[in-house]
C-alpha cells in the first residue's frame, strides 16, 4: 500500500509542475480610468463601490458622489461591486457610467448541490450556503467545523471541550432512529462530500484546512439530498475547496495569528477548611474527622484554600497557526496551493496537538473541450498527551476537585506520596510514560472533463479519488517513584525534602510496558457522468446528471506489545523483555467492502420562474442479502418564482419571492454488516477420544435475518425565499420526516434457556417535524457596509412504533418525543422538626425508595402507585413527564461592519428553551472539593431555611434522596455565546503598494469570550456536560494577513 500511496503522491506532483507555466505580460501603456458608479434603477451613486482592475493590484473606491478614478494598463478590464448589488465588468476608459443592478441575496450565485451546480434562484430543495471569507479563514481553530456554528438554520454544530484535538459533532434537523452503539459513532451520522469525495467520517472534514475551503453547502432535504441515498438520512454537507481564476495574477497571502486560551467557568469549589468543616458536619462520628489543629494549619496554605492540584501543573493554553497560499491562472491553467500548520497547547505541558495541511489544486484547459482537474492534498496531525486514558474530562476533574490536603511536589519539584496508587501532576507531567498519536492522510483527486461536439451542453467526466488513512499509536507506561514524607498528623505532611520517609513505586500499571498500534485504510472512488445544460429560446432551461459511482474500502492494523525492562527502562523496543510471556502480538481483520451506486438527477425551469428537479439514487450495498442489496432512493421538488410574474410586477418593496416544496426518501445504512449471513464465533473446547490434546469448538453465532432491509427516511418540505426593501432577505421553512423499517432488536419473551440471541428486524418507525428562518440585511452608508443575519431552528422528533416492556407509565414511548424529560416531582425540603412531624403525620407510609423522611431532607410528590393511585411511597411509579420536547430551539446572528480599512465582524450562537440536570454537583465525595453551596447554603440545624437540602456521606445509602433526579435539579440551561469575533485595520493601498504589497491587515480575533447565560451565572458553562468536565476555552489571538 505504501508503494502505491508514493507513486499517486509522486504522479499528482509531477502533474502539478508540469500544468503550471509561467506567463509573461507585455508592458502596456497606463492610462487614466475614470466614471461613476451608479444604481441601475433610480441611478442614485453609489458611494464605496470597489474597483478592481482584472488580473492586477490596483484599487478604486468610488467617492460619496459615486465617482472614482486609477491608473491602470491600457486595454485593461475592470470589474465593479457594491454590497447588495451584482457585479459588473467594463473596459477601462475616461468617463465610464456604471450601472449595478441589485441583488440583495446573490441570486445568481453558483450553490453546489448534489453532484454539480445551480443558482441559487432556481433551487427548489433545502439549501444552507456559507462562503468563506478572509475573516472566517484567519480564525484559530483546529477544526473546520467550529467555523458553521451560528451560520446555517437548522444545523447543530456541538461545541468540543477546550481538550487539544477535540473536534465537534453535527446534526442536521432530527434524528429519526433509535439509539445505536455510540461506539459506532451517530446513529444518524451527516454525510460530507468533499470535492467530489464521498464520506461519513467527519474528521475528513474536520481536519480540512479553513484556508484551503472556498464554500460549503448544508443540504437539508431529502430533494438536496437524495443525489447520496443510502446515506443521506442525516443530511449532507458538501465542500468545495479553492481553486484559482483565469486571467488572474499570482496572489501570495500569508496570515500568522498567536495568542493565549483562558477557560471558561467551572462551578465554585470549597476551599481546604471549608472542605474540612463540611466533611465534619456530614460525618460527625468519623474516626478521620479534621482535627482543629489540621484546620488552623491549612488556613496557613494558600490563605486557606490548600493545596491546588490543578494550579501545580496549569499552564496557560495557547494556539498558534500560520496560513501560505499562492493562486492565480492564465487563459489555459488555473492553480491554487496552499499549505497551513496549527499548534495547540493544553493547561499541562505534555499534552500538546499539531495539524498541517498541504494542498494543490490545478485546473487546465488541454484544449477548447477538455478539461483537467487535478488535486493533491495531505493531512497530518500529532497529539502527545499524558498516559492517563482517553477520558481528559475524568483527569481534568480529578485534578480539580482533589482533595485540598494533598500536595503534588515536595519543595524540590519530586511528587509526593498521597496514598493513591500515583501522583495525579506526576502523570500528566509525563513522569510515568506518554501516548503518541500521528494519523497521516494523503489524498489525490483527478477529474476529466469534454464538451461532446455535436451536442451543445453536453459533458462526459471521469473523477477518480483515492484516500489514504495512517494512524500510529506508540503506548509508553512506566512506575515511578513518589516521596514519602514525615507526617505530623493525618493530613500534615512536611515538604521539606530533608524529612524523606523512603521512595515508594507508584502501582497505576502492573508492568512498565511499551505498545505501538497501526491502523490504515484505503479509499477510492470512481465516478463516471455525463452532464447536460442547456437553454433552449431563451426561455427553456434543461440540466440533466447521470452518473455511476463505484467506491471501495480496505482497512487493516497490527498491535505489538512488550512488558517489563531487565536492564534500563527506555521508550525502545530492545530495552523491553523478551521472554514469551512479555510480550504479545495482534491486529485486526484485513476487510474489503465496497458499494456501487447509479445517480441521476435532472433540472428544468422556464425563464427562471417555474422550477422542478427530480432526483434518484439507485444504491448497492454489501451490508444486506444478494438478493436485495439494491434501494431505491427518489426524490422530487418544484418551485414557483411569484416575482417574475407579469402580475407582479407594479408591487413595491419586494425584489424576489420564491415558494418550493419537496418530497423525497433517503436512507442511513449505519449498521453492522451481514446480519443477513450465517456467522461463527469460538466455542468450548474439548475432549476427544484418547488424546489428551483440546480441541478448539466453534458455535453458531446469532439467529440471521435473510431479509435485513434498508431504513427509510421520508421528507417532505415548503419554504417562502423573500429579498425585499433591496436590502433584506428572508426565508421559512417546515419539514416533516417519517422515518421506518428501522432496525432494531425485539423485545419478546424468550424462553431463558433458549441459548441464542435473536436477530435485529425492521420495524421501528419515528416522525419529526420543526421550523427553521433565517432573515438578513445589508447596505452601506457613505463609507461604512454593514451587515446583520440571524437564523433560528426548532424541532422534534416522536416514537410511532417501537417495542417496549413497560412496567410503569413513564416508560411508554410511543407517541412522546424522543428527547422529553421523565423525572420525580420534589416537593419540598423539611425544614423543622414540625415539618417532619406534620409530613409523617400526613403521609405515614411515607418512603423514598426505602428511605424514611428525616430532618433537612427533600420529600417528593407521590404521584402514582400499583393500582394507580398514590400509595405513599416514592418510586419509578411516580416518574412523569416534565418537559415534552427537550430540543432548544438553535439561534445564530452575524453581523459586522468596514469603515476605512476598519472591519469588525462577529458570530453569535445559543440554545433557547433547553433544560438540564445539575446534580451532578451533588455527586461529589465529601473528602474532596465540594459545590461552595454545600458548605453555604445546604440545611444543617443552625442553617434550616437552606436552599440546598441536607447533604449526606457519599457513603451513605440515604445520599440518593438528595442526588437522584429531580424536578429540584432540573434547570433551564439557555445561553447565547460570543462565538466569534474579529477586529481587523486593513493598512491604506497608498501606503503598501509602495513596498510592494497589495494588502496588509492586523487584526484580533477571539472566540468563545464570553456567554449570556444564567445558568452560567449559578452553576457552569452550559455547554460542559458536568461541572468537572475539561471547559470550553475562550480564544485571543492577534494575527496579520499579507498580501502580494
Amino acid at each position: 500500500m505504501k508503494v502505491k500511496s508514493k507513486a499517486f503522491v509522486s504522479a499528482a506532483w509531477g502533474m502539478s509542475f508540469v500544468l503550471l507555466s509561467v506567463q509573461a505580460a507585455e508592458a502596456q501603456r497606463i492610462i487614466r480610468a475614470t466614471g461613476k458608479v451608479v444604481d441601475a434603477k433610480d441611478l442614485s451613486p453609489l458611494p464605496g463601490a470597489t474597483i478592481v482592475r482584472s488580473g492586477g493590484k490596483e484599487v478604486a473606491i468610488a467617492n460619496n458622489n459615486g465617482f472614482f478614478e486609477m491608473k491602470v494598463p491600457e486595454g485593461s478590464t475592470l470589474k465593479v461591486s457594491a454590497l447588495s448589488y451584482e457585479y459588473a465588468q467594463v473596459k477601462a476608459d475616461t468617463g465610464i457610467l456604471v450601472k449595478l443592478a441589485t441583488s440583495s441575496s446573490n441570486l445568481d450565485a453558483v450553490v453546489v448541490i448534489g453532484y454539480g451546480v445551480q443558482k441559487k434562484s432556481t433551487v427548489s430543495g433545502s439549501v444552507g450556503v456559507l462562503k468563506m471569507d478572509d475573516v472566517k479563514r484567519v480564525v484559530p481553530t483546529i477544526s473546520a467545523g467550529n467555523l458553521l456554528q451560528g451560520q446555517v438554520a437548522g444545523l447543530k454544530v456541538n461545541t468540543p471541550a477546550g481538550v487539544p484535538g477535540a473536534q465537534p459533532s453535527f446534526q442536521i434537523r432530527q434524528v429519526t432512529t433509535f439509539d445505536k452503539d455510540p461506539k459506532k459513532g451517530p446513529a444518524q451520522p451527516v454525510l460530507f462530500v468533499i470535492d467530489g469525495m464521498v464520506t461519513a467520517n467527519s474528521d475528513d472534514f474536520n481536519n480540512l484546512s479553513p484556508n484551503d475551503i472556498d464554500n460549503i453547502s448544508v443540504l437539508r432535504d431529502a430533494a438536496a439530498a437524495a443525489a447520496y441515498g443510502a446515506r443521506a438520512a442525516g443530511g449532507v454537507i458538501v465542500v468545495t475547496t479553492r481553486k484559482g481564476a483565469k486571467s488572474a495574477r499570482p496572489v501570495i497571502s500569508y496570515s500568522f495569528n498567536t495568542g493565549v486560551d483562558k477557560r471558561t467557568k467551572n462551578a465554585p469549589l470549597t476551599s481546604a477548611v471549608e472542605m474540612g468543616q463540611l466533611y465534619n458536619r456530614i460525618n460527625p462520628n468519623a474516626t478521620d474527622a479534621w482535627t482543629q489543629q489540621e484546620l488552623d494549619y491549612f488556613k496557613t496554605v494558600n490563605n486557606g484554600w490548600g493545596y491546588d492540584q490543578l494550579a501545580a501543573v496549569w499552564r496557560d493554553p495557547s494556539t498558534s497557526s500560520h496560513n501560505l497560499s499562492v493562486s492565480g491562472g492564465g487563459d489555459k491553467v488555473r492553480y491554487y496551493m496552499g499549505g497551513s500548520m496549527i499548534t495547540q497547547k493544553s493547561f499541562v505541558e505534555n499534552l500538546d496537538y499539531k495539524k498541517y495541511n498541504l494542498r494543490s489544486n490545478i485546473t487546465a484547459d488541454i484544449t477548447d473541450r477538455l478539461q483537467l482537474f487535478a488535486g493533491l492534498a495531505l493531512n497530518t496531525t500529532n497529539r502527545y498527551s499524558p498516559p492517563t486514558g482517553d477520558d481528559f474530562n475524568d483527569w481534568y476533574g480529578k485534578l480539580r476537585i482533589w482533595q485540598p490536603e494533598q500536595p503534588v511536589w515536595t519543595n524540590g519539584g519530586h511528587p509526593v506520596d498521597y496514598g493513591w496508587i500515583m501522583n495525579m501532576g506526576a502523570q500528566v507531567r509525563g513522569d510515568g510514560g506518554y501516548k503518541k498519536n500521528t494519523v497521516v492522510n494523503p489524498l489525490i483527486n483527478l477529474k476529466l472533463s469534454y464538451k461532446i461536439p455535436g451536442i451543445d451542453g453536453l459533458t462526459a467526466s471521469a473523477q477518480y479519488n483515492r484516500n489514504w488513512s495512517n494512524t500510529r499509536f506508540k503506548y509508553f507506561e512506566k512506575k515511578y517513584d513518589v516521596w514519602v514524607m514525615k507526617r505530623t498528623s493525618n493530613r500534615i505532611l512536611s515538604l521539606d525534602e530533608k524529612d524523606l520517609v523512603g521512595l515508594k513505586k507508584t502501582n497505576q500499571v502492573s508492568n512498565d510496558y511499551l505498545e505501538e498500534d497501526y491502523r490504515w485504510s484505503d479509499y477510492s472512488q470512481l465516478n463516471l457522468q455525463l452532464s447536460y445544460d442547456r437553454t433552449f429560446h431563451k426561455l427553456h432551461h434543461v440540466g440533466a446528471w447521470v452518473l455511476m459511482e463505484q467506491a471501495q474500502t480496505e482497512v487493516g492494523g497490527a498491535d505489538a506489545y512488550r512488558q517489563n525492562f531487565p536492564v534500563y527502562t527506555t521508550d525502545q523496543w530492545w530495552a523491553a523483555s523478551q521472554e514469551p510471556n512479555d510480550k504479545d502480538a495482534d491486529g485486526i481483520t484485513n476487510a474489503k467492502n465496497g458499494r456501487k451506486s447509479w445517480v441521476g438527477q435532472f433540472f428544468y425551469d422556464y425563464d427562471g420562474k417555474y422550477l422542478t428537479t427530480f432526483s434518484y439514487r439507485y444504491d448497492g450495498s454489501y451490508k444486506f442479502p444478494v438478493d436485495s442489496r439494491w434501494g431505491f432512493f427518489p426524490s422530487a421538488s418544484v418551485g414557483w418564482v411569484i416575482s417574475k410574474e407579469n402580475f407582479f410586477r407594479g408591487v413595491r418593496g419586494i425584489d424576489f419571492l420564491k415558494l418550493r416544496a419537496s418530497a423525497g426518501v433517503t436512507s442511513s445504512d449505519n449498521i453492522d454488516a451481514y446480519q443477513w449471513m450465517q456467522v461463527y464465533q469460538t466455542g468450548k473446547n474439548g475432549y476427544f477420544g484418547t488424546s489428551p490434546i483440546t480441541s478448539t469448538g466453534i458455535q453458531y453465532g446469532g439467529i440471521t435475518n435473510p431479509v435485513v432491509t434498508w431504513e427509510k427516511t421520508k421528507s417532505y418540505n415548503v419554504a417562502v425565499d423573500v429579498n425585499f426593501l433591496r436590502h433584506f432577505n428572508a426565508t421559512a421553512e417546515y419539514y416533516f420526516i417519517n422515518t421506518y423499517d428501522i432496525l432494531a432488536k425485539r423485545i419478546q419473551t424468550i424462553s431463558p434457556t433458549f441459548p441464542r440471541e435473536m436477530p435485529a428486524e425492521n420495524y421501528g418507525e419515528i416522525h419529526a417535524n420543526g421550523v427553521e428562518l433565517s432573515v438578513g440585511y445589508n447596505n452601506n452608508t457613505g463609507n461604512v457596509k454593514y451587515y446583520v443575519n440571524a437564523n433560528a431552528s426548532y424541532g422534534g422528533a416522536k416514537y410511532i412504533t417501537k417495542d417496549q416492556n413497560v412496567t410503569y407509565p413513564y416508560q411508554n414511548d410511543i407517541g412522546n418525543s424522543t428527547n422529553r424529560i421523565v423525572t420525580r416531582v420534589a416537593d419540598h425540603i423539611l425544614r423543622t422538626q414540625a415539618d417532619l412531624d406534620n409530613w409523617n403525620a400526613a403521609h405515614p407510609n411515607y418512603k423514598y425508595y426505602g428511605i424514611a423522611p428525616q430532618l433537612g431532607q427533600m420529600v417528593y410528590q407521590d404521584i402514582s402507585g400499583p393500582d394507580g393511585k398514590p400509595d405513599g411511597i416514592i418510586d419509578d411509579w411516580d416518574k412523569i413527564e416534565v418537559k415534552h420536547n427537550n430540543n432548544p430551539i438553535l439561534l445564530g446572528i452575524n453581523l459586522g461592519f468596514e469603515w476605512k480599512g476598519i472591519s469588525v465582524d462577529a458570530t453569535f450562537n445559543g440554545n433557547l428553551k433547553q433544560y438540564k440536570y445539575v446534580n451532578d454537583l451533588a455527586k461529589n465525595v465529601e473528602w474532596n472539593r465540594n459545590w461552595r453551596e454545600w458548605y453555604s447554603n445546604s440545611w444543617t440545624p443552625d442553617n434550616p431555611n437552606a436552599y440546598l437540602p441536607r447533604r449526606y456521606s457519599a457513603n451513605d445509602g440515604n445520599n440518593r434522596v438528595t442526588a437522584d433526579e429531580s424536578t429540584f435539579w432540573l434547570t433551564r440551561s439557555d445561553f447565547l455565546r460570543l462565538r466569534l469575533l474579529n477586529i481587523g485595520y486593513s493598512l491604506p493601498s497608498k501606503l503598501i503598494n509602495r513596498w510592494g504589497v497589495s494588502g496588509l491587515k492586523v487584526y484580533f480575533s477571539g472566540s468563545n469570550l464570553f456567554v449570556i447565560s444564567k445558568f452560567n451565572s449559578d452553576y457552569y458553562d452550559p455547554e460542559m456536560g458536568s461541572h468537572t468536565n475539561y471547559p470550553v476555552m475562550k480564544n485571543f489571538n492577534f494575527g496579520v494577513n499579507l498580501t502580494l
